[in-house]
């Protein structure tokens, strides 16, 4: 008849032990424990250590030897004598406590890998061990897991490293450690991540943890793709990178594996790329401004004749019939040759007059003289609208960019009289860091568009023709401001 483990349990504490208390507490211990004497006979075992090596009962191991029962050959099958057991030698010679990691045989003879505590305790029988163990098979084949993992990502050509539950690292292969400029694993290895390579803006702000995704996706075990951000070097470098980062399983519980690459050389190429587009745009659209310019020029040149024929062209051929006239009359009929030598000075008076006027179309004598200033105060003082100089240069600029800015501020000033319905503009030029700003701002009702109409793209192929970029910003109801940048150097 078999007895219960109550009863055996009682009677083992009782004859070899002389502890009640202390079997009530190893019997509720979820860890595999039991105890043998100086002899290294089992004289208790619990209930966890039953299960553990395969037995139904107690009694099924009470009084035999541990050595010989759960620990008697190698892995690959040989027998293990006890005189070269580490731990058996420990028992019998009380050189305890000791720990390690072993194979422990079932009762059905299969083996499993054990980690082991053993201490020192008093039997009836004198000093002898209470033995704590382990099944770690799951860790085993977690670590092995892992090294085969380890060694696939040292042939990665890839950066990669795994990051524990803390954050620490774990494993960084051989590309990773180039790239961050590390030499030898041991010097990533237990140090935390994100204090290690992540620990600053590439401004030199510190980054506090708690900001950073790469930390939030392994604490909430998410899988997260970035295709901008930034390490930081051994030598304090920022390296520009894309990564993806992934939960990751460990022995000790869940972290994270994390793959990158420099993109400095992309984000590079890439910017060069952006300004060729842009230089091409801009050679593109100065072709096209310098054709409107000579288009224009000769469109002007052809006004320019035609006002001069109708205009100056034929008061001088009357004051040339007049003088020829005049000098016929002048010996026979001096009155009617001094009439008409008062006509010829009318004449000469006007033609006068009206040269004056196609040259100040042309170029003002005031810009030629004095300058910007007074040339854009005098223009301004003509406007039939209230214009504010705000902000003028005092100095002389290059001939090229003050006719420019000129005419920019005329045409724009013109608009405001003919178009914006405002009761106000304002004008500013100002040069600061060699690049001059030109701003024309009114207060009317908005809606201008350079497409319509000559005048703005005409101002904006003057701008361009200097390397210069002009801008009009239109809402409807909220004002016109045309914005011109010229560079001065």
């Amino acid at each position: 008849m078999t007895r219960s483990n109550d009863a055996i349990t009682q009677e083992a504490v009782r004859d070899d032990v002389a502890a009640t208390s202390l079997s009530a507490i190893l019997a509720c211990v979820a860890q595999p424990v039991w105890v043998v004497d100086p002899e290294g006979i089992l004289i208790y075992a619990n209930r966890a250590s039953l299960d553990t090596l395969g037995y139904d009962d107690v009694d099924q191991l009470i009084g035999r030897n541990s050595h010989a029962t759960i620990h008697y050959k190698h892995l690959d099958g040989s027998p293990y004598p006890a005189e070269e057991c580490p731990l058996f030698r420990a028992i019998r010679d009380t050189r305890l406590p000791c720990s390690g990691e072993d194979w422990f045989v079932r009762r059905d003879g299969s083996m499993f890998p054990v980690s082991y505590t053993a201490s020192a305790i008093e039997t009836a029988k004198g000093t002898g061990a209470v033995v704590a163990f382990s099944d770690i098979e799951e860790r085993r084949r977690a670590e092995h897991a892992l090294r085969e993992r380890e060694a696939i990502l040292a042939k990665v050509a890839q950066p990669v490293w795994v990051v524990d539950r803390s954050g620490r690292f774990h494993y960084a292969n051989p590309a990773a450690l180039k790239a961050l400029g590390y030499s030898d694993l041991s010097e990533l290895k237990g140090k935390p991540g994100h204090a290690t390579v992540h620990y600053k803006y590439p401004d030199g702000r510190p980054y506090p943890e708690e900001e950073c995704p790469i930390t939030r996706a392994r604490l909430n075990g998410e899988t997260l793709t970035d295709s901008e951000d930034w390490l930081v070097r051994k030598d304090g470098s920022i390296m520009r990178i894309a990564y993806s980062t992934a939960p990751f399983d460990l022995p000790d519980g869940p972290g994270s594996v994390t793959a990158f690459t420099d993109v400095e050389e992309h984000l590079k190429a890439e910017k060069a790329a952006r300004e060729r587009d842009v230089a091409r745009a801009r050679a593109t659209e100065l072709r096209h401004a310098r054709r409107r310019i000579i288009e224009a020029a000769d469109a002007a040149r052809a006004q320019l004749e035609r006002d001069l024929h109708d205009g100056a062209q034929q008061q001088l051929v009357n004051l040339a019939l007049r003088l020829r006239v005049a000098r016929g009359k002048l010996p026979d009929d001096p009155d009617a040759a001094a009439r008409l030598l008062d006509d010829a000075i009318e004449l000469t008076a006007a033609a006068t007059t009206e040269l004056r006027e196609l040259a100040a179309g042309i170029h003002p004598a005031i810009l030629t003289h004095r300058g910007l200033a007074p040339a854009v105060e005098r223009l301004a003082s003509r406007i039939p609208v209230r214009v504010s100089v705000l902000e003028a240069p005092a100095v002389r600029l290059p001939a090229p960019v003050e006719a420019s800015v000129y005419f920019v501020v005329s045409e724009a000033l013109t608009n405001v009289a003919k178009h914006a319905a405002a009761n106000a503009a304002t004008v500013r030029i100002a040069a600061n860091d060699g690049v001059l700003t030109v701003e024309v701002a009114d207060d009317g009702e908005g809606g201008a568009d350079m497409r319509a109409g000559t005048g703005l793209s005409g101002l904006a192929d003057r701008v361009a023709a200097l390397d210069g970029e002009l801008t009009v910003t239109s809402a409807p109801g909220a004002g016109t401001t045309v914005h011109a940048e010229i560079p001065l150097g």
